[in-house]
């Protein structure tokens, strides 16, 4: 006989319904998988897109990354800018490419307390200082740079960085001068019959100038590296010289006529150097770092007469020739023989000859600014 139960009151689930419950918790599963999957991936854009729209470190990363992209990137005659990054807006870029089948970079910046503090926050510390030194000697053909430099001027420049490690050469360069009220230019070039090039403006005047040969002290010079007033380390009072870059060897002349009164005084810091006295003029020229003195003290010597042969010894870090103009008097006084009186100087313009070559330059440079 059978016993009711609980169970025999109660209706079991039918297993279609249980089969269908199951699906629709599977199907609930799976879109809140994909549903967390797609938050995350849009996360992580959000994430990616936000770095590459803020600039790195430069002055810590950007030398210690040389333009990789840029290196890939062969372009045969032809200016093109393959990578580019960006401080504060507006103010600093700074990007590579090549020109001619050379590596340069251009630079962007606005002067804000003083030159060397905004280039240095964009160029690594171990070269910001050396191309600020190279940009304020290059305006000082056209300003007073420790009087005239003002914030906000702009600067356009492209250099290339050289194989020795400390040195660089600037291609092109446009400074607008607030105190001036104008734009500044000056563009590299060398024709064949050049040893070495020279600076112009789109025009092609030269914007520099030479010393003429009947008183230049070294007629055979790559570029000047340091001018009178400088401010170098260890030196209180800047620099006392005018450094011509040449190879060791290079013939060296006396400016003036006058006495040899010493000769490799002082060589540690000296190296082999001379000084000659020109009482008409009323001061006394030095030469130091030379790789060999062909004179002896009390020699009289002509305008003009090679004294010395160029060099790298004493206390420098590249074959050049220091020649240094100071009064006779106890003040001591360093001229600059770019100003000095009895100097005679002179710059060169570019002849219908090489008129289109310097033109092609000159397009190449704005190529690459317009592409940085």
């Amino acid at each position: 006989m059978h016993r009711p139960s609980v169970l025999d009151n109660q209706t079991l689930p039918d297993q279609n319904n249980r089969r269908s419950r199951k699906g629709l918790v599977s199907v609930f599963l799976i879109l809140v998988f994909l549903a967390s999957f797609a938050a995350i991936h849009f996360s992580t854009s959000q994430i990616e897109a936000k770095n590459s729209s803020m600039a790195p470190d430069l002055g810590e990363r950007l030398m210690a990354e040389p333009f990789q992209a840029a290196r890939n990137f062969r372009a045969t005659r032809s200016a093109v800018a393959k990578t580019s990054l960006n401080a504060s807006p507006d103010k600093f870029i700074l990007s590579g490419g090549y020109l001619e089948g050379k590596e340069v970079r251009t630079l962007r910046l606005t002067v804000q307390s003083s030159l060397t503090f905004s280039v240095c926050r964009i160029v690594a510390a171990d070269r910001c200082r050396a191309l600020a030194a190279r940009i304020a000697r290059k305006l000082s053909w056209f300003m007073d740079v420790n009087r005239d430099i003002r914030k906000g001027d702009q600067v356009v420049l492209i250099y290339e960085d050289l194989p020795d490690e400390r040195d660089m050469k600037i291609l092109k360069m446009e400074y607008f001068s607030k105190y001036l009220q104008k734009n500044l230019e000056m563009n590299f070039f060398k024709t064949p019959d050049m040893n070495y090039g020279s600076y112009f403006d789109h025009r092609g005047r030269e914007v520099i100038s030479h010393l003429d040969s009947q008183n230049s002290p070294i007629r055979n010079y790559s570029e000047i590296t340091a001018l009178p007033g400088e401010m170098r380390q260890g030196h209180v009072n800047g620099h006392s010289g005018t450094d011509f870059k040449a190879e060791v060897g290079t013939p060296v002349f006396s400016s003036f006529s006058g006495r040899v009164t010493r000769t490799n005084w002082n060589t540690r810091k000296n190296g082999y150097c001379l000084e000659i006295d020109h009482p008409d003029k009323g001061v006394k020229t030095l030469y130091l770092h030379l790789d060999k003195v062909l004179v002896k003290p009390g020699q009289w010597v002509g305008r003009g007469a090679q004294v010395a042969l160029s060099g790298n010894t004493g206390r420098s870090y590249a074959p050049h020739l220091h020649y240094e103009i100071k009064s006779r008097d106890l003040k001591k006084t360093v001229y600059n023989p770019f100003i000095f009186k009895y100097h005679k100087k002179y710059s060169r313009t570019i002849s219908n000859q090489h008129r289109k070559d310097f033109e092609k330059a000159i397009r190449l440079y704005d190529s690459l600014l317009k592409a940085s």
